[in-house]
């Protein structure tokens, strides 16, 4: 019989913009319970490996996989394997998008770099392991570097993209939201993570955005728990909560 992996974004889907779990105590009653019938946990999110931690630190859960910056960086028990940006590369892309009237952070493995610090409205991290630096090229020489996020208005942000994805054949850009853009590896997404990780794997995955799509094709039951336009292959419900219910009476009939 195939192990049961129950893989889960954060924001929007365990997480609210609060921080908080979304359903609360009875979120955590079935994770507890799909833990107790042998199901494995898993965190797939485009946070930083940190957050994770606090996460399971905070709720006493049990993730044994830890997938973060939407797929580049996974953590199994003591195993850590990431999917970098070229240094090459990352040094031209960087100087390029230096003359973008655009806020640009950089990620490595464990830190956020930011030239100054964030807005207020900005999501807050449950670890803040932000360094200030005014220039990023000495970072881009020493660090692994995994991906760089850069915020600005729309229009701006798909030139960038298109520069970005022209150009270098091994990176991409992807569109986050209406005002931020991602550049990393492009061997790097969620749906990648899963079928490196758990080719041999039942997964269930839960998720609430585009970014949490790409877990379709690797996945063997996705539920879409957001706001976005519903793919063919999703099943639909109202939160996490209801979908954790589902996966049990799944399981519990088994």
């Amino acid at each position: 019989m195939k192990n049961k992996i129950v893989v889960f974004d954060l924001d929007g889907t365990l997480l609210d913009s609060q921080n908080q779990i979304i359903g609360g105590d009875h979120t955590l009653k079935y994770l507890d319970l799909l833990q107790s019938m042998g199901c494995t946990l898993a965190i797939c999110t485009g946070r930083l490996d940190h957050d994770i931690l606090k996460v399971q630190q905070k709720y006493q859960l049990s993730i044994k996989h830890r997938i973060s910056q939407n797929g580049a960086v996974v953590i199994k028990e003591n195993y850590l394997c990431s999917e970098l940006l070229n240094k090459s590369d990352a040094f031209k892309i960087y100087e390029q998008i230096k003359k973008y009237p655009v806020r640009i952070e950089m990620n490595t493995v464990s830190n956020r770099y930011w030239t100054s610090e964030r807005d207020p409205e900005f999501p807050k991290e449950l670890y803040d392991s932000h360094i200030i630096k005014q220039d990023f090229e000495e970072i881009i020489l020493c660090q692994p570097v995994v991906l760089f996020l850069i915020v600005g208005q729309t229009s701006i942000l798909e030139d960038i993209a298109h520069m970005i994805n022209h150009n270098y054949k091994n990176t991409q850009a992807i569109l986050t939201s209406a005002s931020s853009l991602e550049i990393l590896s492009c061997q790097a997404s969620k749906g990648l993570a899963l079928k490196n990780n758990f080719q041999n794997d039942y997964i269930y995955a839960i998720g609430d955005s585009p970014s949490d799509f790409a877990m379709i094709e690797y996945s063997d039951c996705f539920y879409n728990v957001g706001q976005f336009e519903n793919p063919r292959q999703a099943i639909v419900k109202p939160s996490i909560l209801e979908a954790l219910i589902d996966i049990y009476e799944k399981e519990r009939t088994i």
